[in-house]
């Protein structure tokens, strides 16, 4: 079936049926050669951290999803979840929410002009070819980053990866920098099985459904 992955109205229906698992909503289907990885953090002093590691089925599958519900959802949480705990995100689009926010006094202008930029930075990556898209977003995630870095009371996150490898590379360092040597205790297996299952996890169903697993299950303490 062909899929309008630039429409809002495809990803609301779809945000609709999955609000509690946005970023695991192409996860039933096993990685494969065209998967693209990702791993977001949104964190509110009033929400707590949302640590998402999640895959989907191509390039631009991903880049809807960060148009039209990343953004939406982190931009959202950035603006309302100084004040309050945010339980439900409105199903509208993000450059509302940007202009109701502005409207309303709840946004500076910069915070505004960074938001519209980064909107801008998504939109054009529609008209590239697919080979071209993946660097895009991986310059569009590093300024992303750094310029929701924030605080002790919110930040934003963003990381791209083209394989599993590249992750489970990755959440290696980032688990010895935070929890030392305690890598099976936190991800349920050893550093060389978890190598394995990143290594064969597009190819072996066995070995991709253990990725799966993990990501979806065990890799929230990973940040």
């Amino acid at each position: 079936m062909r899929h309008n992955y630039d429409s809002f109205d495809y990803w609301e229906e779809l945000i609709d049926k999955n609000k509690t698992l946005r970023g695991h909503m192409f996860m039933d289907s096993l990685p494969n050669k065209d998967t693209i990885y990702i791993h977001t953090l949104v964190f509110g002093k009033n929400n707590g951290i949302d640590n998402t590691w999640s895959y989907f089925p191509d390039i631009k599958t991903l880049l809807g999803y960060i148009q039209y519900s990343f953004l939406q959802e982190a931009f959202y949480k950035w603006i309302y979840g100084k004040e309050k705990l945010i339980v439900n995100v409105p199903n509208i689009r993000v450059e509302k929410i940007i202009s109701d926010a502005e409207k309303n006094k709840k946004l500076t202008k910069e915070e505004a002009d960074n938001m519209r930029r980064e909107i801008n930075m998504i939109k054009s990556c529609w008209s590239l070819p697919k080979n071209k898209i993946f660097a895009r977003l991986k310059k569009f995630s590093r300024d992303f980053n750094k310029t929701w870095v924030g605080d002790n009371r919110e930040f934003l996150y963003l990381k791209i990866f083209n394989s599993p490898i590249e992750l489970g590379d990755f959440v290696i360092n980032s688990n010895y920098i935070i929890r030392g040597n305690e890598f099976e205790k936190v991800v349920g297996v050893t550093i060389d099985e978890w190598k394995e299952i990143c290594k064969k996890a597009e190819t072996d169903k066995t070995y991709g459904e253990k990725f799966r697993n993990i990501l979806a299950k065990s890799l929230t303490d990973v940040v």
